[in-house]
């Protein structure tokens, strides 16, 4: 949990939600587990957070490493399809 005594801002209280809404069930060991950014942006959105802001706070809660792989959709490829 981030530190309540030091500071406080409506960005911060936004991280700690999406941490406790979408990261608690992330398993470093399997990361199809991750959240997708899509999911994160569109829950803040609706919120009526702004589009700059929930991608920034998507940024800073995800780890280098899913930042540009992505996370892959359920079914594997066509190929994967094709050979089952």
């Amino acid at each position: 949990m981030l530190s309540p005594h030091i500071h406080h801002s409506e960005g911060l209280d936004l991280t700690q939600e999406i941490i406790d809404q979408f990261w608690v069930t992330y398993d470093e060991e399997n990361k199809q587990t991750a959240p997708t950014k899509d999911e994160i942006i569109t829950y803040l959105t609706s919120k009526g957070v702004s589009k700059n802001l929930a991608e920034a706070v998507d940024m800073v809660l995800r780890p280098f490493e899913l930042r540009k792989v992505g996370r892959r959709k359920k079914g594997g490829n066509l190929l994967t399809k094709f050979l089952t």
